[in-house]
């Protein structure tokens, strides 16, 4: 009884002892963090002081290049902007580092409080003068005269100013300067006052933490001995039904799970060990937030003892989940579970369990799958039947030769072998102008099957132009969905042929008929066998047809922009057969151009005097003496010159010097740069920054000539050189 007796006093020593030392351990830990918080605060402090101590030699820095800008009549624009910049961002660093002070305890700190104010006085006397440099909208700095470029009113005030800040005299500077230096050493000395003392604080909290070390491996040791008894007696039968392939287990009224469950349920879950633990936690990551919420709910209805089981089993959210698990490869193993539940009765209520059934029920849900995907796939090929009846048989011979050709063009490039990068990107760039220029002929003929499955092989490519460095392997998804496109149009050509050999050739001039909205032309004589897609089996596209297609573009992007356009086509019937395909291509690309970028909305019209329907022209003049001449104009808002040389800035394929010395005919022909576009959002018709691109490339490679005329608010006119067959010209490209 005795040795009992110490052995209860002992324990009882023991637990007060480890009590002690906890709680000192504790206050010593929240002084530290109390500490280490204000320790963090002084730095952050001191970090910010330091950076505004750069300040002023950073804003005479910029100041100095604005003087030599104005002296030279140079770009001053990104030295003004950079000193706004600075500007606001003092001003906030000031604000920011009134906070941390105060976080730090200091802001009650005499001479802390008196040098931020010293500081922030300078400042604010410095800061008004940089706010009279601010640019006013419409404010120019120079003046253009007969012996070139002056600084006008605005520039000479400026330059004054400027010169007065950057004066020996100017005091402005230099105090802001020596009062931040003054704070920051201040600060300085906190810090390392503060960290002396946070040092002392983790001494202390070592030292009891190691003897409360001590005292629980102490304690842990004699756990482990009295415990092991124990051990055996928690141990529950675990294989009762480790022959069942479903998971059974019980869950109790906090919805834990209890200690017997089938061997099946780990392996089904993919729990390690689901013993004791929440069900809500094991069903997270198999389903969303909102079917968690409801199957939670449906569990504690369960408890209910006025509600009928086999009723509420219809409205059980568990009853077919998706869930996806990792596999040993790394690939997503998707595997579909049903969940069951059943009241399990007690001897008295505070005993009742929930018995839950979980199957994998993969198998069943697949066939379902596989009958609902052979319905699918019957819809998608009517959906295609009616797309292709409402387009003119011979357009759509056409499209299907252009891009199995362009398309067997892009697989030749992609398994053409090189690994410099500049081979890479030259392929990269070519692939998807031959993707985006079928893409536009498809979105013509209203082909969103075709549209689609483009639009995604562009998105890979998009992203492909972002990567660095580019490796061959980059470019194997591009040629698996280029091969699957070449199926579809294999698919696309045997449904024509079919309706070939069915359909009334009169039903083509009504097509026709229907899409110009003209007099119906000649009918087209329907091709009744397979394709071979070889070049002397192109389809003629004559005037009409032509026509109809570039309407068909500026009507289809127009409709899509909420915008009305009229188009108007002067001399297409004379496009010799040998320039059709290639001013198709351009028109094209053109026509979505100036529908995207020129033509403006109707109240952007109405504001400056326009009607509200934009006019777009296409004309082609084949009687020079050497060269086809083709004209594609808007009445748009024309080319914005700041916005390209914004985005050439932002590219990096401008500096700002390079800027200041080149003239507007060279920075327009950064719109026929691959992947540049002033578009900022990436849409259908627009943003890629490759149709340009394309038609720069198709009149090189037939040796013309572009140039592009603008004015803003009035007009945007592309004109194109055609060299005639007996004519020698160098290809290029030009501006206008």
């Amino acid at each position: 009884m005795a040795r009992k007796s110490w052995a209860i006093h002992g324990q009882w020593l023991q637990i007060v002892a480890t009590v002690l030392f906890a709680a000192a351990l504790t206050v010593l830990l929240v002084i530290g963090m109390k500490r280490a918080n204000e320790l963090q605060s002084e730095s952050a402090a001191l970090q910010l002081a330091s950076e505004l101590t750069s300040r002023p030699r950073i804003i005479r820095s910029e100041l100095t290049l604005v003087e030599h800008g104005l002296e030279t009549t140079s770009f001053i624009g990104e030295s003004l902007r950079n000193l706004a910049a600075i500007r606001t961002d003092t001003n906030r660093a000031f604000g920011l580092l009134q906070e941390q002070l105060q976080r730090a305890a200091l802001a009650g700190d005499a001479a802390v409080a008196t040098q931020l104010v010293e500081a922030w006085s300078h400042w604010q006397k410095l800061d008004s003068e940089l706010e009279g440099l601010d640019r006013k909208p419409g404010t120019e700095f120079y003046a253009d005269t007969a012996t070139g470029s002056e600084l006008a009113p605005a520039g000479r005030q400026l330059k004054t100013s400027v010169d007065a800040m950057l004066s020996p005299q100017s005091q402005s500077m230099r105090l802001t300067a020596d009062s931040l230096r003054r704070l920051a050493t201040t600060l300085r000395s906190a810090v390392a006052e503060s960290d002396q003392s946070l040092r002392s604080l983790l001494l202390g909290g070592t030292a009891v933490a190691a003897i409360l070390l001590g005292m629980m491996l102490y304690y842990a040791w004699r756990s482990r001995q009295s415990s092991a008894a124990a051990i055996s007696a928690e141990r529950q039968v675990t294989n009762i039904l480790s022959t069942v392939r479903e998971g059974l287990f019980l869950v109790d009224r906090d919805l834990q799970l209890g200690e017997t469950f089938s061997d099946s349920l780990a392996e089904l879950l993919h729990v390690e060990d689901p013993a004791g633990r929440s069900f809500e936690e094991i069903l997270r990551p198999l389903v969303d937030d909102k079917t968690l919420v409801t199957a939670l709910k449906f569990l504690r209805l369960l408890w209910k003892d006025n509600v009928h089981e086999e009723l509420i089993e219809s409205v059980n959210p568990l009853n077919q989940i998706e869930v996806s698990y990792s596999s040993f490869r790394g690939t997503a193993d998707i595997r579909y579970l049903a969940f069951t539940f059943r009241r399990v009765r007690g001897q008295d209520s505070s005993g009742d369990y929930l018995l839950g059934v979980v199957s994998d029920v993969t198998d069943r849900v697949l066939l379902a799958h596989e009958i609902e995907q052979v319905k699918a796939d019957s819809e998608s090929q009517a959906h295609v039947l009616m797309q292709l009846l409402r387009v003119d048989p011979a357009m759509l011979q056409g499209f299907l030769f252009t891009a199995d050709a362009a398309l067997r063009k892009s697989n030749d490039m992609l398994t053409e072998p090189g690994i410099v990068q500049d081979d890479l990107r030259k392929k990269l760039n070519g692939v998807f102008r031959e993707v985006h220029t079928i893409k536009g002929e498809a979105a013509a003929l209203s082909l969103t099957s075709f549209v689609q499955r483009l639009h995604g092989i562009e998105d890979r490519l998009s992203a492909l132009r972002s990567k660095d460095p580019l490796d061959g392997n980059d470019f194997l998804p591009v040629v698996v969905k280029l091969d699957e496109l070449m199926s579809h149009i294999a698919s696309i050509q045997s449904m024509q042929d079919r309706m070939a050999a069915i359909k009334p050739s009169n039903v083509t001039g009504r097509f026709r008929q229907a899409l110009s909205h003209e007099a119906p032309a000649a009918d087209v004589p329907v091709l009744s066998e397979p394709m071979q897609f070889a070049a002397a089996r192109a389809p003629a596209l004559s005037g009409p047809p032509l026509r109809d297609l570039m309407r068909s573009v500026a009507l289809e992007v127009a409709t899509a922009r909420s915008i009305s356009v009229r188009f108007v086509t002067r001399g297409l019937e004379n496009v010799p057969a040998a320039y059709l395909g290639t001013v198709k291509d351009i028109c094209i690309h053109l026509i979505r151009n100036s529908v995207v970028h020129g033509i403006e909305p109707p109240q952007e019209r109405r504001a400056r005097g326009k009607s509200e329907q934009g006019t777009l022209t296409v004309n082609f003049v084949g009687d020079g003496a050497e060269d086809y001449l083709l004209t594609i104009e808007d009445d748009g808002r024309g080319l914005s010159y700041e916005q390209i040389v914004d985005k050439a800035l932002r590219l990096g394929l401008l500096s700002s010097q390079q800027v200041a010395g080149l003239d507007q005919s060279s920075i327009y022909r950064l719109i026929f740069k691959p992947g540049f576009s002033t578009v900022e959002k990436v849409s259908e018709h627009a943003g890629r920054g490759v149709g340009l691109d394309a038609v720069s490339n198709l009149i090189r490679n037939c040796g013309g000539k572009i140039g592009v005329s603008t004015a803003a608010g009035q007009y945007t006119r592309f004109r194109v050189l055609l060299p005639k067959p007996s004519a020698s010209q160098e290809p290029g490209v030009s501006a206008a």
